[in-house]
């Protein structure tokens, strides 16, 4: 350990070229300091000063800053798009191209499975699936994004029809199994032609397709930055990674490169175990950047000295946190909190690369290509105090603090809403994460093109659901229901479909499920009424819930309006609101 004393001593280490500084921020003087104490502490303090790594200088620090010549912005179809629509922007992104696939993958896979199973039960939930359109696609879509902001702690939950937690947009739009149909069957790529090379072969042309459209429509701006993104997942998976630094601990982890101002997912890479270099990944995430005269913002699992050096022939500016043993010079190497004192700093350079050492509340290492070697006052919290305190930090913290801060931008945005249902497929919620990073890129793009309209995140939320689930394509009978007279499913299997209307039907509960007002004991509220006609039948018919419990195929043509429940008049009505199990 090194202990600093007035500078009247301190004459024999003031030629060190290695000699840690002590800035007087107050004079602007640096103080030279003196090590005193046992000999074995001179020993090391002077071996510091034997004039190891020549090429690294203490003074003389001259950055190069390279200029920016690209035009940030929407790009492509996104600069022509003329429109104050959210759906547009969104689509920019989800396009039709990419919904025909994952429909034609969904009914393919249904296929498949029924191929393989052709002993199912006669009256298997299943039984009653119909090939998914694009529409029908779109409005399932629709309400998994509506889950985002309208939270219940089950699925089965949005249909309830208990007038304590109904929501009936949900069943007005699509029938509850249909929905857990189509979720069910789910899928975005062709079992039978898997690469076993390609870990996210299931996920792969969504993945493409959207990280496509991120680097296609838009250009960055000056300040980009790279960090990791989580998406949560604890079950059994070959690239499930933990990282104890984040929000979200287990998970699939992502490399992400963002617009430090907005946030703007420009590029991504998941990882998958694969032994790629930390260079390679950093530049495969800059793709077409490199040469515009950015400036990349990274942490220390990303920076080396060597790297730098990389990114400045390519036209790139760098500034970040260094690990130990990342090519900087021995003294920076070895310098212990000790050896500053509180606001001490250790600065060298070889005319390319500038590697700082700075101690505020920890010892502080930093990289960089484009800052100069000046302190700047900033206001910040302290402990003790109940306003901001001015404090003196290194230009280049100052510029990292403020611009490391894009994929957190993006976390937290996608944190408030998160559409992303439990599944025990990892790929279906992957490709969920991957609609919420388009759905903020989308309100980014929006917010260029139509500045100061649908400024928070949940407002462009609820006006892309309010498109894309305007028209309904789901009919009235229940999913499982329809096949006894031949039915098919009002605009299921079918392109385009209909909209929903008030009188198209009579509404039910869901059929696994009863409402507690059943056994209220208010027999007065409940009335049997008959079933409102249909546009096929004019007097339509269902099974009746208590007939069905015990295993009989009965059906009515009555109803309890406020149970909305089909039931027989009599014995049928009278258990169904008095018994507690009425299947006996």
């Amino acid at each position: 350990m090194i202990d600093f004393v007035n500078d009247s001593t301190a004459s024999s280490r003031a030629s060190s070229p290695d000699a840690p500084e002590r800035r007087d921020h107050t004079s602007g003087r640096e103080p030279t300091p003196t090590p005193v104490g046992s000999a074995k502490k001179k020993g090391r303090a002077s071996s510091r000063g034997r004039g190891q790594d020549p090429e690294w200088h203490q003074t003389g620090w001259q950055p190069h800053k390279i200029p920016f010549t690209a035009t940030p912005g929407p790009q492509s179809a996104a600069a022509e798009l003329d429109s104050d629509l959210p759906a547009d922007y969104l689509e920019l992104f989800l396009t039709d191209e990419l919904l025909r696939h994952i429909v034609d993958q969904t009914n393919l896979y249904a296929r498949q499975f029924f191929e393989a199973h052709p002993d199912s039960q006669p009256h298997s939930r299943g039984n009653a699936w119909k090939p998914v359109s694009v529409p029908e696609m779109k409005t399932f879509f629709g309400l998994t994004f509506l889950t985002g902001y309208v939270k219940k702690p089950n699925l089965e939950l949005y249909w309830s029809v208990d007038e304590v937690d109904a929501t009936p947009y949900f069943s007005q739009t699509m029938p509850r199994n249909r929905f857990q149909l189509i979720w069910r069957y789910l899928h975005f790529n062709d079992n039978t032609s898997q690469d076993a090379t390609d870990r996210m072969y299931k996920v792969r042309p969504v993945l493409d397709h959207i990280v496509g459209k991120f680097k296609e429509l838009y250009q960055p701006g000056q300040n980009i930055c790279i960090d990791e993104g989580m998406m949560l997942w604890r079950g059994h998976l070959s690239f499930r990674v933990y990282n104890p630094q984040k929000p979200v601990k287990y998970g699939i982890k992502s490399y992400i490169l963002c617009d430090s101002a907005t946030g703007y997912c420009f590029n991504m890479k998941p990882y998958v175990g694969e032994g790629s270099t930390l260079p390679d990944t950093v530049f495969g995430l800059l793709d077409r950047l490199p040469g515009h005269g950015y400036t990349l913002y990274m942490d220390n699992f990303y920076n080396s000295v060597a790297l730098c050096e990389r990114l400045v022939a390519a036209q790139t500016n760098v500034c970040g946190t260094l690990r130990q043993n990342r090519g900087e010079p021995k003294v920076i190497n070895e310098v212990t909190k000790s050896d500053l004192g509180a606001g001490g700093k250790i600065v060298r350079h070889n005319g390319g690369v500038m590697v700082l050492a700075w101690h505020d509340k920890r010892l502080v290492k930093m990289v960089t290509t484009c800052h100069q070697d000046r302190m700047e006052k900033v206001d910040v919290w302290q402990k003790g105090h109940g306003t901001k305190v001015p404090q003196l930090k290194p230009e280049c913290i100052v510029a990292y603090n403020s611009c490391m801060n894009g994929v957190d931008k993006l976390d937290q945005n996608i944190a408030y809403y998160p559409f992303i249902r439990r599944s025990l497929d990892w790929s279906k919620k992957f490709v969920a994460y991957l609609f919420q990073l388009s759905m903020f890129n989308a309100h980014v793009l929006y917010k260029a093109r139509n500045p100061g309209e649908c400024k928070s995140h949940l407002e462009f939320i609820r006006r892309v659901v309010r498109s894309w689930t305007a028209k309904c394509h789901v009919g009235v009978e229940e999913v499982g229901e329809q096949e006894e007279e031949g039915e098919d499913v009002a605009g299921v299997g079918a392109e385009g479909g209909g909209d929903f209307e008030e009188g198209r039907g009579t509404q039910r509960a869901p059929y696994n499920t009863d409402p507690e007002s059943r056994l209220d004991g208010l027999m007065r509220k409940h009335q049997l009424e008959h079933l409102q006609p249909t546009n096929r039948k004019s007097r339509p018919a269902r099974r009746c819930r208590v007939c069905a419990r015990r295993g009989q195929r009965s059906e009515t043509k009555m109803w309890c309006k406020s149970c909305r429940v089909p039931l027989h008049a009599g014995e049928c009505f009278t258990v169904y609101h008095t018994k507690k199990d009425y299947s006996v």
